[in-house]
Formats: C-alpha cells, structure tokens, sequence
C-alpha cells in the first residue's frame, strides 16, 4: 500500500465512519477527555487514516502481536490491548499518566512503555509495526526508524505526514536554553527515505509525493498510507 488521503477517499469513508460507530460502542467514562479521543471525534481524516491502520485488528480474528510507536490513548487503545498482544510505546505527552494506569488496570495488561521509541529495545518479532501521524512532520528520524524496525516485523504500517508549501516551526529544546526554527519536510524528502525500503513499483509511485493534490486538511498538509514489508517471518 502506498496511496495518498485524498478528498474521495474521505468521502467514501464517511458513507459508514466505522471509526465513529466504534467509538460510540466502547468508550468509557472519562474517555472523551482523553487528547487523541477528541482528535478523532472531531477530525474525520483522522478517523479514516485510523481505520486504514488499525481497522482489521479492530474486527477481530486472530490475535496479532502489534507495536504501536506513538498511538496515543482513546478508548480503540483498550479494545487493541484486549484482543492482542499489544504493546503501546509513548512519551504521553497530551494525558496524564494516571489515565494510562486506569486502562491498564480495566484491561489487565501493562501494555504502556513509557519511552522515546529510539531508546526502547525491541522485543521482536512482530506482526504488525503501526506509527500513525508520527513521522516526518513530528519526528524526522523516519528512516532510522524503519532501518530498526523493518528487520523484526513483518509488517510496518505508517501514515507520513509532510507539506509541499514551505512550513515551519520555532521549537524551544527540553535539553538547552536554545530555540531552533525546523522547517517541515516536503513530499521529495518523504519519498527519499522511503525509497530504500520500497519495492520497484512503489517507488515509481513516489513522484507523486511532490504534487500539489487538494488537502483533506485546512491547514494544506499532505498525508500519505504506507505499508511495507518486514523481514521477519512471523504473520
């Protein structure tokens, strides 16, 4: 898979917006308030990207092993921690600790690692590796991180975002009294670290990245849905 979230998509997703329908179905108190909760309630791309990443493992089957690097928390979380081998890494950045404590206590499984996902060690091999919305536009490290990852799974789920008009932000650094101005990439530079990890098919494809296709999103950012294959034998 290799396609770009475009305004045709979105409107067929919206027809049934199954990510909606399960959130209704398994949210407990207090889930609304959690910060990833209230993006995909009230984001509709968000909901479409997440049922294209997460979607067959919300519906059942057999249980997979799956890393999720950055999922954040809402109330599909639990349902993953309860019908896999799940395991969540996660700064937590926009909840409380304690919100991830009372899900792993309602599920029964300290699925949460609480770490920056370049110093978690990982305990491979997996079925599935899912980053949604991670890289590059949070994270530029994309390909460090598929150069670690693609090894112990069998399969790497991403949606990459990035801006074909230049875009930046001013970030103060957690480490130095210091501010840095960090543009954000553009669809060659994504397609450039993917390109390693792609088949020739898709990377004939990756000259797509660099036009300028109608935004589902307001602000003009690009999205785009990749599956790659791992290296480990286990499905």
């Amino acid at each position: 898979m290799l396609e770009l979230v475009t305004r045709s998509m979105l409107e067929r997703y919206l027809e049934s917006d199954t990510i909606s329908a399960r959130l209704d179905a398994c949210t407990h108190d207090g889930d609304e308030e959690l910060t990833c909760q209230r993006w995909l309630r009230q984001t509709p791309p968000k909901r479409l990207i997440y049922e294209r990443l997460y979607g067959d493992l919300l519906r059942g089957g057999a249980p997979r092993r799956v890393l999720d690097v950055g999922g954040g928390l809402s109330a599909l979380t639990r349902e993953l921690a309860r019908h896999h081998d799940y395991t969540l890494v996660e700064l937590l950045a926009h909840d409380p600790p304690e919100r991830a404590e009372r899900m792993m206590a309602e599920v029964g499984k300290r699925f949460l690692v609480r770490k920056e996902w370049y110093e978690y060690v990982p305990d491979g091999p997996y079925d599935i590796v899912i980053a949604n919305d991670l890289f590059p536009n949070v994270d530029q490290r994309l390909e460090l991180f598929l150069g670690r990852y693609v090894e112990g799974a069998s399969l790497i789920r991403l949606s990459l975002t990035y801006y074909n008009d230049p875009r930046f932000y001013l970030a103060r650094r957690v480490d130095a009294d210091e501010i840095l101005c960090m543009m954000a990439w553009n669809g060659r530079m994504t397609g450039s670290a993917l390109q390693p990890f792609l088949g020739p098919e898709h990377r004939r494809r990756l000259t797509s990245f660099e036009q300028d296709n109608p935004s589902v999103y307001d602000n003009g950012r690009q999205v785009c849905l990749v599956e790659i294959a791992g290296r480990s034998p286990r499905s």
